[in-house]
């Protein structure tokens, strides 16, 4: 046993040297950091309150690779070895097979920023695996108990709010009426966490045997039911039951005789969870009819590309071509979106293929086998064994939710979910930092100093930077209530919290690297926190130029969206907003305007609008609302050239605007008749199209538009959607007006 506990231990003082010793504990403590901060940030000055996640993410991951990078420019030995080369033989060929799907994906600017995302998780995995000891497990631990504590306890007081409303101070509460979400995005983000944290609980309250973790467990237990996340009930029951198969049969071998009462038990809990699921589902059938949709539209965007998949960040791209006309319905809303498969198998064999769906299960199956033999090879209960118990329930219970949810494809757990994959094998092969040759070699002054004060500038420029652009940003904001203030000042302190440990890491560091190469990553570091900071801002400046558009200022908002796009190129949506807002102020004055998105040539509103949506349908093809929108374009430009014409000053005057109006006139309606084979529903798109048939005075198009409209679309059988189009009052307008055509002209004829 003593052996065993060797090969966990942190090596004594001198066997490594002291700059690998600082960036190994800077590693494990900031991987801790982000746990902490992306379980517990939002932050409201965003249209998405998941960005600041999201750009936590981005700038700790960037961190991570320059301090792992630097630690292995030290070491000077390669971390992927003879020994746990096997081990990680399957997330790399994971990781391998998706960047393959990405390299001959159909789109690739778009799904950009998840595929980064996807390589940052990827790193984490491999970073636990080969660099993590129990020591160093229990530290991160550490870390996610706060966020744990932390988020619990809010729970408690969203709980409270539901029964008596004023005790929540904070800005969002009641969002989704009384359902609960702590520190979330929505109710089912908080039950995965809820799912994962009772597990580690359970792992550490075995370990330390305190009881205030069986109280914690309790309040979480409390908080999943006030979440109504169905899902997440089935995923906590199925763990629970896992969780006393596994510590009965792994820890407690006395217990063996009670085995056939435990699995009663066992049965009778998921017994009772299902029924109290299925009284939830009809409750709120909605969601499961929204999910079944998607599910089937997904199906039909697999069997399209079965082998290859369409690449990771591309789901939402190409599944709008294959979206239901019902969820349309489901969501009362045109300019939906999806952008997962709410089940984490569909996504995977969408976006990797049937190969990539088969190495993801291999890789989970090997990493359940693993923890499995691990926890019955070894017979000691040993704080580490019920670390291990822990985390394969936690991992277990996040990938049996994502079969019914989409938790992890966001931060807030797909980050959490990296990491565990990887501190399972960890603790499966635990790794010694014991280093017999110590490798801290001195560089030449003349090459360490230049470096060391590029560094420092850097950062100082940097750091600077960013908390002058930070004050910009909470300097639009009006704080009125507690909540709000509240929320605002929390918001400072995580900020300065960030730059300034930042800054101290750094300057901790190259004081004590002594290796001109290490410290090259910390250089290459800067710009990168810089970019990846800026999507941040970029979404604030979205949500203004929302906020101002949604208060009839569309000429204001502009700026706002092109600094967004300033910041964040990569991001689709911002160019479609752009776009309509340019339709909507339509100014043909042609002018130079930074602020309208000129960069070298004058243009007027109609050109920037067209040249926007060619990089959304360039991007984007199937965005739901993108050839209706062109088609709005189009159609307004027509009728103002049809108005010119009629004050022509001359005949070739009055043809070349006519001719410009019936050009544009037949590109709106070539726009709006591809509108519908993304969205059959918005009947906005059917009115356009029969108003243009009355300009033609084609009177026979224009009532079979309408009666395309009323009788819905093809596949559409359900009653309560189909009711809507039966009454609609502009198309009963409309109505009128093709009869009183029809009149006119018969008397014509007569």
């Amino acid at each position: 046993m003593a052996k065993k506990q060797k090969a966990y231990s942190v090596p004594r003082q001198g066997e490594t040297s002291q700059a690998e010793n600082f960036l190994h504990n800077a590693l494990v403590h900031i991987t801790g950091a982000m746990g902490l901060l992306i379980s517990l940030s939002v932050f409201t000055a965003t249209y998405d309150t998941a960005q600041v996640k999201l750009t936590l993410l981005h700038m700790g991951s960037f961190l991570l690779i320059a301090l792992w990078t630097s630690l292995q420019l030290i070491r000077r030995k390669n971390p992927f070895n003879k020994q746990n080369l096997p081990l990680l033989l399957p997330v790399l060929l994971y990781i391998g097979w998706n960047v393959l799907c990405y390299i001959f994906a159909p789109f690739h600017m778009d799904g950009a920023e998840e595929f980064i995302r996807f390589v940052m998780y990827g790193f984490i995995t491999l970073l636990a695996a080969t660099e993590f000891t129990l020591d160093d497990v229990k530290s991160v631990t550490k870390w996610f108990l706060a966020a744990i504590w932390i988020s619990f306890l809010y729970a408690v007081v969203q709980i409270l709010d539901g029964f008596f409303p004023g005790i929540d101070p904070m800005p969002w509460r009641g969002f989704f009426t009384k359902r609960i979400f702590s520190t979330h995005a929505n109710p089912n983000f908080f039950g995965d966490f809820v799912i994962f944290a009772s597990c580690l609980l359970g792992g550490v309250y075995l370990a330390e045997r305190k009881k205030k973790y069986l109280a914690l467990i309790l309040v979480g237990l409390v908080a999943l039911f006030f979440t109504e996340s169905k899902g997440a009930w089935l995923s906590y029951s199925v763990v629970a039951a896992l969780g006393i198969c596994l510590y009965t049969n792994c820890c407690l071998p006395s217990w063996k005789k009670h085995l056939k009462k435990i699995n009663i038990f066992m049965c009778v809990v998921l017994l009772g969870i299902g029924i109290l699921v299925s009284i939830y589902t009809v409750k709120r059938f909605q969601s499961v009819s929204f999910r079944t949709h998607t599910w089937l539209g997904t199906f039909e965007m697999i069997k399209h590309h079965p082998v290859i998949g369409v690449g990771t960040g591309n789901f939402k791209t190409v599944y709008s071509a294959y979206r239901r006309p019902q969820i349309f319905y489901i969501e009362s809303a045109h300019n939906v979106e999806t952008q997962h498969a709410e089940n984490e198998l569909l996504e995977q064999w969408a976006v990797s293929g049937t190969v990539g769906l088969a190495i993801f299960l291999w890789m989970m199956f090997f990493l359940f086998t693993l923890a499995w033999h691990t926890l019955r090879k070894n017979q000691e209960n040993s704080p580490f064994k019920y670390y291990l118990l822990g985390y394969t329930l936690a991992l277990t219970g996040m990938f049996v939710h994502s079969w019914v949810d989409v938790s992890l494809r966001f931060a807030s757990s797909g980050f959490f979910f990296a990491l565990f994959m990887g501190i399972l094998i960890a603790l499966c092969h635990p790794v010694s930092r014991q280093n017999k040759n110590p490798s801290d070699f001195t560089s030449k002054n003349w090459l360490l100093w230049p470096l060391r004060l590029l560094i420092v500038g850097g950062m100082c420029v940097v750091s600077v930077n960013l908390m002058h652009r930070f004050y910009e940003m909470t300097a639009t904001l009006q704080a009125k209530s507690i909540g709000e203030i509240l929320l605002l000042t929390m918001a400072w302190v995580v900020f300065a919290f960030c730059i300034l440990g930042t800054c101290v890491l750094l300057w901790q560091a190259q004081r004590r690297i002594r290796c001109a190469t290490a410290l090259i990553p910390f250089i290459l570091l800067l710009p990168l926190e810089f970019v990846a900071y800026c999507p941040f801002q970029a979404n604030h400046l979205y949500n203004l130029g929302v906020v101002l558009n949604n208060q009839g200022n569309a000429e204001g908002a502009l700026g706002f969206f092109t600094g967004a796009i300033s910041l964040n190129p990569l991001q689709t949506e911002y160019y479609q907003f752009r776009a309509n807002l340019l339709s909507t102020t339509f100014d043909l004055t042609k002018r130079f305007s930074p602020i309208r998105g000129d960069k070298k040539e004058s243009a007027d509103d109609y050109t920037r609008a067209l040249k926007d949506y060619d990089i959304v349908t360039h991007r984007s093809p199937n965005h739901p609302l993108l050839h209706h929108n062109r088609g709005q374009l189009y159609y307004r430009m027509a009728l103002t050239k049809n108005e010119q014409a009629t004050r022509a000053h001359s005949d070739t005057e009055y043809e070349l605007f006519k001719q410009a109006a019936l050009t544009n006139m037949a590109k709106a309606k070539t726009a709006f008749e591809r509108s519908l084979l993304t969205d059959p529903v918005n009947p906005d798109t059917y009115m356009y199209l029969t108003q243009i048939s009355l300009l033609e005075n084609n009177i026979d198009q224009a009532q079979a538009w309408l009666d395309r409209f009323r009788e819905g679309p093809a596949g559409v059988t359900e009653k309560e959607f189909l009711l809507r189009h039966q009454n609609y009052p502009p198309a009963n307008a409309l109505q009128a007006q093709i009869n009183a055509r029809r009149l006119q002209n018969n008397k014509k004829r007569q």
